[in-house]
């Protein structure tokens, strides 16, 4: 079987989704080749084209092809136009595709895997900006009739898909997986102990559906009611309007308060920072899946998770959890964590066990299965 691998996301600045397709493709790779199958990786997909599409997922191997790697944006976009009107074949001819952009283009005789990664553009359509929102209605409109199987992040996910789509599933006929993520990194052997400065940490895009409110109001709470006073580091790229966090930002820093942002990083300086942190703080107030809970929980890091969406799923009774609107629930967990240093081991320890139950191969190996199902059909 020829597996063609979506990864457009994956040659802009990543975000959760763009990671998860980077690290399915390799794990399909890693776990599908011994079988004997060949892979096609997609830098240009559909309407998502990419100025820079080098800078996408690379892998080697004389079973790998990248055909669309090094295509500029004008001609990519003029082949999916002759591919999508039945007029050229999809580079590579692959016998199924796993689409992980919210795209769902046609790829020819290929059957389709749609990658569903949240449905915050109909469940939270305030938290989508209007060009988000029509295009992952749009897609997901034209996965329903074009996809062969689905593939959920989380059983949460799932739940929101069938709250718009009752039943759905069941009478389409369509093959769907729970498909979720994990770490980036391998868990840590041994957890070193935190220094009375390590900081609060929070990770995600700065925009208005990770909630940065909420943890800005508890933190400034919480600094002044601690005896420590941990600064508190937020990481994440600028998303859409995010003008008003980093006002709320400046004001606590003029404050003199703690507080950095360290806007977008690379992969080995996250890692550093996990290790570094004190614990996680994620009040979204929804999460598809919520990656940086069990990346976290990875490296020896507590947290403390919103009870919204899919957050109570992963961290599966391992981390605290708060409402994403009481701020000041907030501020009594970060202090409860703080001063409760049993508490503090006992969330590590379940957080270490808790990021075991996934892992990147057993995401490709129920991928692949699924796969094999749709094109025996």
């Amino acid at each position: 079987m020829k597996i063609g691998i979506d990864v457009a996301q994956t040659a802009a600045e990543r975000t959760g989704c763009a990671w998860y397709a980077d690290a399915l493709a390799r794990a399909l790779v890693n776990v599908a080749r011994p079988e004997g199958h060949q892979f096609v990786l997609y830098h240009q997909f559909g309407d998502w084209i990419n100025g820079e599409p080098g800078h996408g997922t690379y892998l080697t191997g004389q079973d790998v092809e990248m055909p669309l790697r090094l295509e500029l944006p004008v001609p990519a976009r003029a082949r999916w136009r002759e591919i999508e009107a039945g007029r050229a074949p999809l580079p590579g001819e692959p016998d199924v595709v796993v689409a992980s952009s919210f795209h769902a283009p046609r790829v020819g005789q290929a059957k389709l895997l749609y990658v569903v990664h949240d449905m915050v553009f109909w469940t939270h359509p305030d938290f989508a900006t209007d060009a988000t929102r029509v295009v992952c209605q749009r897609e997901l409109g034209q996965a329903i009739v074009r996809a062969a199987g689905f593939v959920f992040v989380s059983e949460a996910t799932r739940a929101d898909f069938e709250q718009f789509f009752p039943d759905w599933l069941k009478s389409s006929g369509r093959p769907h997986v729970i498909a979720g993520g994990a770490s980036r990194w391998p868990t840590v052997a041994k957890v070193a102990d935190r220094s009375e400065t390590a900081p609060w940490l929070m990770v995600g895009s700065v925009e208005p559906r990770k909630n940065h409110k909420c943890a800005l109001v508890a933190y400034e709470n919480y600094h002044t009611r601690s005896n420590l006073r941990r600064p508190l580091v937020i990481v994440g790229g600028r998303g859409w309007h995010s003008e008003a966090t980093h006002h709320h930002i400046s004001e606590l820093k003029s404050k003199g308060l703690p507080v950095k942002y360290e806007g977008y990083v690379d992969d080995r300086d996250l890692l550093g920072l996990y290790h570094n942190a004190f614990a996680l703080l994620q009040p979204s107030w929804h999460e598809g899946f919520g990656l940086p809970v069990l990346e976290a929980f990875s490296q020896g890091l507590p947290a403390i998770g919103s009870n919204r969406g899919s957050l109570p799923e992963v961290l599966g009774g391992a981390g605290l959890t708060c409402p994403p609107d009481k701020p000041d629930a907030w501020t009594d967990a970060m202090l409860g964590l703080e001063q409760d240093d049993a508490l503090r081991r006992r969330l590590v320890e379940a957080g270490l066990r808790r990021a075991a139950d996934f892992s990147w191969t057993k995401t490709a190996k129920t991928v692949l299965e699924l796969a094999k199902s749709v094109t025996l059909t």
